[in-house]
Order: C-alpha cells, then structure tokens, then sequence
C-alpha cells in the first residue's frame, strides 16, 4: 500500500474509530486516544501534506468564538477559580467539532468517514439499553451508562438523526446490492432500536424534541419537491403543520408519565432570573450556583435544592455567566440556525444540513426544560454533529 492509499484508509478509519468512542459514551480513554489520532492526522494532512484548510462560514466560525469567549471571561470575572475551570472545561467539550470539521473536508467519503462508527456506537448504547431493562432501576427508566435519564436522551437526540438519515442514504445508494440491502436492514434495526431506546429514556423533553425536528425536516423535504408552489405558500403550510404537531406533542407529553417535580422548573426559571437581576454582567459562576441559590434564591415549594442548575438553557446561562454568557449563547444558537439555513438554500439535498436542523430542534427545544448544552457527553456530540454538517457543505476533496 502506498502512502496515498495510507492516507486514504486512514481518513476513512480513524474518524469512525473516534465517532465509536464519542457515540457509545462508554471509554474515555478510547475517546482520548482516538481524538490523539485525528490530531495527528490533521497535522500529517496540513502540515506535511501542506493542505489548504477550507472555511466555508465566518459567521459560525464568529458566533462560536463569541459564545464561548463570553463564557469563558464572563467565568473569569467572577474570581471564582473553580467556575473558570468549569467554562475551559465547556470550552473543551467542542473540540469534536474542529477534529471532525478538519479531518472531513480531506476525507474521500464523509459518509464512509462516518457510518461505521455512528452504527457500532449505536451498538454499544443498545446493549447498554439491554442491561437497563433486564436490570431496571427504581424509577423505570432507561439510563444506559448515564447518572440521568435525561443525558442519554441528550445524546440519543444528537445520534438518532444522522443514524436515520445516514441509514436512508444506504437505501438509496445501495438499493440494487444484496449486500447493500442487508446494510441497511441491519442500519433500519439499530435506528429503530435506538429510537425506542429514546422512548424508554421517559425523557419528555428529548422525545419531543426528537419528534418535532423529524416532522420538521420530513414535511421540509415533502414542501422543497412543490416546486410550483411559491415560497410564501411553502413557509406558511410549514408553520401550520408544525403547530399543529407541536400541540399535539405538548398535550402528550403533559398527559405522559407527570412527575413531582414538574412545577419545580418554573421555579427554577424565577430563582435563576433574580439570580440574574442581582448578578447582571457576568453571573454567579457555574460551579457557586448551587450554594448561591440556596442561600438566597431557592423559592417556596421547591423539592429539589440540590440542583446544580436551573434546568433551562437560557436561564443557566444568564444566571451563571450572565448577561455576557446569556448573549453568547443566544448568539450562537440563532446565528448558527442562520449559518445552517443559508448553506442549505443553496444545497437542499444534503441530508448532513438536514441532519443538524433536526440536532438544532431536538437540542433547542430539550433546553426549555433542561441543560441541554452543558453536561459533557451530549455537548460534544452536538459540536461533533456540527463539524459533520458544515464538513458536508464543502466540495469533496482527496488526499
């Protein structure tokens, strides 16, 4: 094998080895040592190789930048060692989106890149699933390797969507194979599976997250094939298919397996806003948030003060980084809506753009009631999921 065909192998082995490791969940030190080999094939691809790196979106690129510089000095101004090391420590939780967008864009194949990996990760959460029915905790609910039910549905919402499409694009590239058929027999299963896994998380919020961004992109795919009809008429059958879906799921899901602590969110909400009024420019840091809230903020009728966080994207990062942090992140996540939105009005039919509009919903809408983007493992799946997609947008390149 010559060194062409090295590289090749190489571009095509390694990320699926790191998405393995990053999917299940389960290794942290095959994750580290996978995420070592990209880095050095990245310097092998940029620095021997003398390889251009392509950069097809400033504005992420400034969204991301701003969200995570805000984070960060906002951590710092608060003279809590402790909360600073917290926010590099979220800072790091996006290095899969770097890794994967600078190996992906040298890669022969993104799919090749990245199905292996995704399928067997998926395995490995499965047999996790398993164990949790076979041996079921107290509360009913699968957690696979997760302290909380809700984490694995966070990661579940970062996996399920690129496992489905990806398993959608074996069907139509590999139709008339036998081989290519039981591929995607095998893919069809494992979603299947997973996504049951998904429903047996009880994870209200990862299932409905789940379930309005695969309408969105399902009834999005159906409306781009109307052609005739005028963009207007488009956007407006869209938002009315989408309310219609979005009640339906917020009736079910508050008619489905209701909880004590239900009303505590909203407490939540309240504490971290006056949190926030006291706190305004940059917060009471992620890791005093706890103690500051029982001190002063924990309002009556709250269960749980335990809490480390209020269980609300926005509310945790206006709360503990404030106003700084709280813009940051809003920031990105409208901005990098935009960034997505333009790449795929010029290319409707990449199913990686689709991907990450579903990513973005289910993560969007998981975050009104919980922490959707902070705890480690579905941060970095989401970044991951992210240097995919814009990977995705870039002209194929080779070795």
């Amino acid at each position: 094998m010559n060194s062409g065909n090295w590289l090749q192998w190489m571009l095509l082995t390694i990320p699926n080895l790191y998405l393995f490791f990053l999917c299940s969940t389960k290794w942290n030190a095959g994750t580290s040592i996978s995420a070592g080999f990209l880095g050095v094939l990245i310097l092998v691809m940029y620095g021997w190789k003398k390889q251009k790196i392509c950069w097809n979106s400033p504005l992420f690129l400034l969204c991301y930048v701003f969200f995570m510089g805000s984070v960060v000095l906002a951590s710092w101004l608060t003279g809590d060692k402790a909360s600073f090391q917290l926010s590099i420590k979220f800072l790091s939780y996006s290095l899969p989106f770097w890794l994967l967008y600078l190996i992906l864009q040298r890669s022969p194949s993104l799919f090749q890149s990245t199905f292996w990996g995704m399928l067997t990760g998926s395995w490995v959460l499965l047999a996790l699933t398993c164990q949790d029915i076979l041996h079921p905790l107290k509360d009913g609910r699968v957690h696979a390797s997760f302290a909380s039910a809700n984490n694995f549905a966070m990661c579940l919402e970062a996996i399920l969507p690129l496992l489905w499409l990806e398993t959608l694009q074996v069907r139509k590239e590999y139709k008339n194979s036998a081989r290519g058929k039981a591929l995607f027999v095998v893919a069809l299963l494992t979603s299947l599976l997973l996504t049951g896994a998904l429903v047996l998380s009880k994870s209200r919020g990862g299932i409905a997250g789940f379930l309005l961004g695969a309408v969105t992109v399902v009834i999005a795919s159906l409306l781009q094939k109307k052609k005739d009809w005028p963009l207007q008429k488009r956007l407006i059958v869209l938002v009315v298919a989408l309310g219609v879906v979005a009640v339906g799921v917020f009736r079910g899901t508050l008619a489905f397996n209701q909880r004590s602590y239900d009303g505590e969110r909203l407490l939540l909400a309240q504490s971290a806003y006056h949190m926030w009024e006291d706190h305004k420019l940059y917060g009471v840091g992620f890791q005093q948030w706890n103690r500051v809230y029982q001190a002063k903020y924990i309002l009556p009728g709250a269960k749980e003060p335990t809490l480390s966080l209020a269980h609300n994207n926005v509310a945790n990062f206006f709360s503990g980084t404030g106003t700084l942090g709280g813009l940051g992140y809003l920031f990105f996540t409208f901005g990098s809506l935009a960034v997505l939105l333009c790449k795929l009005d010029q290319t409707r039919d990449n199913i990686y753009g689709k991907m990450m509009v579903w990513v973005w919903l289910a993560f969007f809408i998981h975050g009104m009631v919980d922490n959707s983007l902070y705890a480690r493992f579905n941060t970095r799946l989401y970044f991951a999921m992210w240097g995919i997609s814009l990977a995705a947008f870039l002209p194929p390149k080779k070795a």
